[in-house]
């Protein structure tokens, strides 16, 4: 699984990137800020595609997204066999809500797609303030996924894991950072990349 984040109208690298690594799903999970950026997007990732819009994104990249299939602003997915949830950053608050409503009693999910972090992971800004969401975090702690994926905050590039979740802010695409995420035996590995 391929996940890219703050791509920011760098439609040249993630073309780059789309074309040079090896998935079977691309997840990208918000601030694409330019429509050909989200076009470039579908036309070219060889694997399906879920993605979210985050707070730099407006309606008409969230159209292109949703049109093809592949936005998750508050809605879940089966994709590849796994359980799928998103909530975007172009409208967190109604995004919270529309997925709350749908998961009804099941809220099982294989990974979780937001573009702002949690509170308290991967969400310190370059001067040391906390910039995640309590309505992340409390989200996280009752799904309990398995992977949660964001970006939005692009000095804090990692993952950690904490209880049953592995947290991936794969970093901004903009600055030639992603994420590649493998399956094995029920676990998650991760491996932080940089193209230039």
């Amino acid at each position: 699984m391929l996940h890219v984040t703050d791509v920011h109208c760098d439609t040249v690298r993630l073309a780059k990137v789309l074309d040079q690594e090896v998935y079977d799903l691309v997840v990208a999970t918000g601030d694409f800020e330019c429509v050909d950026t989200a076009e470039a997007l579908i036309a070219r990732a060889k694997s399906p595609i879920v993605a979210i819009s985050g707070n730099m994104d407006d309606p008409s990249i969230a159209r292109v997204l949703r049109d093809a299939g592949a936005l998750l602003d508050g809605r879940i997915a089966e994709v590849k066999g796994l359980r799928v949830a998103g909530v975007g950053g172009l409208d967190t608050a109604g995004s919270l809500s529309a997925l709350r409503s749908k998961l009804g009693d099941n809220t099982r999910v294989d990974i979780l797609l937001s573009h702002h972090p949690p509170r308290g992971v991967l969400d310190r800004t370059f001067i040391g303030i906390r910039i995640g969401l309590k309505e992340i975090l409390e989200l996280v702690n009752e799904l309990k996924p398995d992977v949660h994926l964001f970006g939005h905050v692009h000095e804090s590039r990692g993952a950690e894991r904490r209880g049953e979740t592995l947290f991936v802010n794969a970093g901004p695409l903009k600055r030639g950072y992603y994420a590649v995420l493998e399956r094995k035996e029920g676990s998650w590995d991760v491996r932080l990349l940089h193209t230039h």
